[in-house]
């Protein structure tokens, strides 16, 4: 069996079929426009089409690896694995498919399925492996402190609309405020800069 997005497994072919592959395979498309990537999983090797590139890491070289999250993209939160290896490889793995500028697939369950058993493949070179949870810390604290700026900001506009009796400024503060405060602080709290182990997963940063 094997689809154009999601998670898949290596099939017998029919008779005069090429031969099947092995392994796991996961594939998403990460632009509208543009061939999608393809991501196959067999034994201690990644194999890997992204466009009209292709190429197999194996997993012994592989020097670092991140998880993140990412909000807001139509709704659905996408969540991202960005692998490097030694020789300059930077493969993203992410859990949606763009299928329109306003629709997306969510691959949640599988993305899930494929960052796990990938981990489960790694625990063997681990400790060769900076295993990466979030966003880098420079840009976590730069974002961080927009967020306080841009806090104390509304929250002066709001005293000023309140101290001049400017009711529907300050009705429409109150309610934007939460709607756009609880992306935010979500994308911060999953994305705090930590270490993890390829035993332990962070549930934070992988769909549930």
């Amino acid at each position: 069996m094997s689809t154009s997005t999601g998670l898949s497994f290596g099939a017998t072919p029919a008779d005069g079929a090429p031969p099947a592959e092995e392994g796991l395979i996961y594939s998403f498309r990460p632009r509208l426009i543009g061939s999608g990537s393809r991501f196959r999983l067999d034994g201690e090797t990644l194999h890997w089409a992204v466009g009209a590139r292709s190429g197999a890491l194996h997993l012994r070289d592989v020097v670092r690896v991140r998880l993140s999250y990412h909000p807001g993209q139509l709704a659905s939160p996408n969540y991202q694995t960005v692998i490097h290896g030694k020789a300059g490889e930077k493969l993203t793995i992410g859990s949606l498919s763009r299928t329109s500028i306003t629709n997306v697939d969510d691959h949640r369950k599988a993305y899930a399925a494929f960052i796990a058993a990938l981990h489960g493949a790694l625990r063997p070179y681990a400790s060769a492996i900076v295993f990466d949870g979030g966003l880098p810390p420079w840009r976590w604290w730069l974002m961080s402190a927009l967020a306080g700026v841009t806090a104390l900001g509304l929250v002066a506009v709001l005293a000023s609309a309140l101290g001049n009796a400017d009711w529907t400024v300050g009705a429409l503060i109150l309610v934007l405020c939460p709607l756009l405060a609880w992306p935010l602080a979500e994308m911060l709290w999953r994305n705090q800069p930590a270490p993890y182990s390829p035993s332990a997963l962070p549930a934070r940063l992988l769909p549930s």
